[in-house]
């Protein structure tokens, strides 16, 4: 009796394993298409549209660029909370133009931008001391992107327009490259890290001369490479852990919430940091001592507090004994923070663009931006590993909400006037190192579950869905920029 099968065929089972085997081959790669071709686009399309200065922050972010790329790696003292030095006064003179546009509340002529630039450009270069403390107090580690972006472009002749985008253009390359690093060391959760990467706050500010590129990558590195070593489960070598102490001593001088993410170090399991507890405790030890030690010592050099430079009435030593105190009143207004304060965080850790007055600032619809978190979050579910890590989960989970908790109460000391009911000064791009450590927890949570065919199904999906509703963002945020600075003639020098 005849089977039906032709003769010299495989048998019906090895030809679908063969064609479920290409699925499983394929879906990354065209998962790895998608997300290069959307970041290439969306990348080039904010870099040549975003009017020059408009992102959060950036005029503060470009005068610390700028005394960074004279090779000034550290900040002048001007006076009482005051830092900055003598920064490139083309450069300046560039951004005041467009800061006193801007704060018009109209648009900006490129013609004119240009125009200026070539003058500046054409003119004896000189320095001019400049007071800049909220970015001065910073580490240059997290400007040497940009820094090296404008150093080469000064050195092709280039003004201050020129120079500004070659910044811009230097720390989206650095970030796309700390990306591509995270994804090869993760075990799991890589369309979820990819997905976070990718959306449109975050993509903004690596195609900005903002410093939090590396304040969000270089945390999520060191959980990666951490889950890594933990899933791969063989001893770690000198290079190794050398190589997680330097990461731990970049890691603290970043902001200085970043430097506790060196504790991560400690979730490695005796069997792989060198064969005993004490040998991992050490090890842990170290790089959270290297990374706490390294952001005291910088603040301690820089202590910049932000409540009186913006003038927001902040009492640092008022604020702390007020906790003391009453240490129920300061946990009530932590939750009515986040009671009043939690979906706006979100609306502007992902459906925000610009850092001025309207109509330089705004928001994408909710329609838009809300899906994105349950997307996100479902996604986490339908991209675990291989092995399930309870443990790795746990290190991720469990933190999450004590660095919202430092978070705020670094902004409740720091920044708000003492009497508020709430915290003020919280941005939602703040969190986003949070949101990894949540993607990275729950993904470690779900493991690769079963049946696998539907699990990578879901995942294409939800990674297809939270690209669409990033690109609808990001489009809105795109016809802003064209509406308020036109392209043409714009930024060529």
């Amino acid at each position: 009796m005849s089977s039906g099968t032709p003769i010299g065929s495989p048998p019906m089972d090895r030809r679908l394993l063969a064609r479920a085997g290409v699925t499983v081959r394929l879906e990354p790669l065209v998962i790895g298409v998608m997300a290069a071709a959307y970041g290439l686009l969306f990348g080039v399309l904010l870099l040549a549209r975003t009017p020059p200065f408009a992102g959060q922050d950036e005029a503060f972010h470009w005068q610390r660029v700028l005394q960074i790329a004279d090779g000034h790696l550290l900040a002048e003292t001007l006076g009482p909370n005051a830092w900055g030095g003598p920064i490139d006064r083309a450069g300046y003179l560039q951004m005041l133009y467009h800061i006193d546009r801007i704060q018009k509340h109209g648009p900006v002529d490129p013609v004119e931008a240009q125009a200026l630039s070539d003058h500046l450009a054409a003119q004896p270069r000189s320095l001019e001391v400049v007071a800049f403390p909220s970015s001065a107090s910073f580490a240059p580690l997290a400007y040497v992107p940009q820094a090296a972006g404008v150093a080469a472009a000064r050195a092709a002749g280039l003004g201050p327009l020129g120079q500004m985008q070659a910044g811009r253009a230097g720390n989206f390359a650095v970030y796309a490259l700390m990306v591509v690093a995270i994804l090869r060391a993760l075990p799991g959760a890589q369309v979820a890290v990819l997905a976070l990467a990718l959306s449109p706050v975050a993509l903004q500010s690596a195609c900005s001369l903002s410093a939090d590129p590396l304040n969000l990558t270089l945390p999520v590195l060191m959980l990666a490479l951490v889950w890594r070593l933990r899933d791969r489960g063989a001893p770690i070598g000198w290079v190794t852990g050398t190589g997680l102490v330097a990461l731990s001593a970049a890691l603290g001088l970043l902001k200085l919430t970043m430097a506790p993410f060196a504790g991560a170090v400690l979730y490695l399991p005796a069997a792989v940091a060198g064969g005993s507890w004490r040998s991992r405790l050490g090890l842990g030890g170290l790089c959270l001592a290297v990374a706490l030690g390294a952001a005291v010592l910088w603040n301690a050099a820089y202590p910049f507090v932000p409540g009186p430079y913006w003038g927001t009435g902040a009492d640092p030593a008022a604020q702390v004994a007020r906790l003391r105190a009453d240490p129920l009143d300061g946990l009530r207004v932590l939750a009515a923070t986040v009671r009043d304060w939690a979906v706006m965080w979100w609306r502007d850790g992902y459906g925000r663009y610009g850092g001025h007055p309207p109509p330089w600032h705004g928001y994408a619809p909710d329609r838009w931006v809300l899906p994105a978190f349950w997307v996100l979050l479902a996604l986490s579910l339908c991209d675990g590993p291989r092995r399930r890590d309870p443990g790795f989960a746990a290190g991720c989970l469990i933190p999450a909400p004590g660095y919202a908790l430092l978070l705020l109460v670094a902004f409740w000391v720091g920044y708000t006037p003492v009497g508020s009911a709430t915290v003020d000064g919280v941005q939602g791009r703040y969190f986003l190192p949070m949101h990894a450590l949540v993607l990275l927890g729950l993904a470690a949570a779900a493991g690769a579950w079963r049946p696998a065919a539907p699990r990578r199904g879901l995942r294409f999906a939800l990674f297809a869905a939270a690209l669409a509703l990033g690109g609808a963002v990001l489009m809105e945020v795109l016809g802003v920029w064209r509406s308020l600075s036109p392209v043409e003639g714009c930024c060529a020098g």
